[in-house]
């Protein structure tokens, strides 16, 4: 691609909303961008909190830059939203959707927050073709999504059209760069050989109706993890992106319920 060209996509702009000394950093997932957080971060502020949606590297940009990241470049889009409200405020806790939880779990792992929130995280995921990216990298750079956009940007456009707001969708890649599918297995096996050393809060919110995430990934995490504090709520009805999916407010309350009882 033509690097002069480069541009950050409508809604993949990262977003941060000053409130008081408690921060929650809300991470988008794999090829995802900061708007599928973003009405999850508005409820949080509004009660309160300060809140930073980061934007993960070569995401919302281009397929071709996501293609280049290693993992730890999105680990370190993490960090620097850590740091960030760190400066900010005198508790922060992480919340994460799909690979973004992931991502906050290692922070936990690593005791940089105060408590975590994990929604639909993966560890271990169930296309076993896809553990053979390290060698389809090079010979197929990337795989199309099934059904993309799907029916979750069409009601993510109804949505936006009936808050006012400009209609952008659901903002992600309609291709899976081959290199990244990679960089994902390889921190998901990092992070779960380290769950043990999370001590921290932690919230575990899962779907039954998850179709990219086994619902299963949930008693995974928490039959690992050191944390004594651990809450768990599962939901019936939505699909992996539950921050904008039909029960998008019942995981909004739970985790303001998790963060607002551990604020003090």
């Amino acid at each position: 691609m033509n690097t002069d060209d480069l541009f950050i996509r409508r809604g993949a702009e990262p977003f941060l909303l000053d409130g008081g000394d408690v921060g929650c950093l809300c991470t988008h997932g794999w090829t995802g961008s900061p708007d599928e957080m973003r009405w999850f971060g508005e409820y949080l502020n509004e009660r309160g909190l300060t809140i930073y949606g980061p934007r993960l590297a070569g995401h919302g940009t281009d397929p071709a830059i996501m293609r280049r990241q290693h993992w730890t470049d999105w680990y370190e889009s993490v960090l620097d939203g850590v740091a960030l409200l760190r400066s900010r405020c005198r508790k922060v806790f992480a919340a994460g959707l799909s690979m973004g939880g992931v991502l906050s779990l290692r922070l936990g792992e690593a005791g940089l927050v105060d408590g975590v929130i994990a929604l639909a995280a993966p560890l271990r995921l169930d296309n076993r073709p896809m553990r053979l990216t390290s060698l389809l990298k090079y010979f197929r750079p990337y795989y199309p999504k099934e059904d993309w956009p799907g029916d979750l940007h069409a009601r993510v456009l109804e949505i936006q059209r009936e808050m006012g707001r400009e209609e952008v969708g659901k903002v992600d890649y309609s291709v899976m760069p081959t290199e990244s599918i990679w960089q994902l297995y390889a921190l998901m096996d990092d992070v779960r050989t380290r769950l043990g050393e999370i001590t921290v809060p932690l919230l575990l919110v899962y779907s039954k109706n998850d179709q990219t995430v086994p619902y299963d990934n949930m008693a995974l995490v928490a039959e690992r993890v050191s944390s004594v504090d651990l809450v768990t709520k599962t939901l019936e009805k939505s699909d992996h992106v539950l921050t904008q999916d039909i029960e998008r407010e019942t995981v909004y309350e739970t985790v303001w319920a998790f963060i607002s009882a551990r604020m003090g």
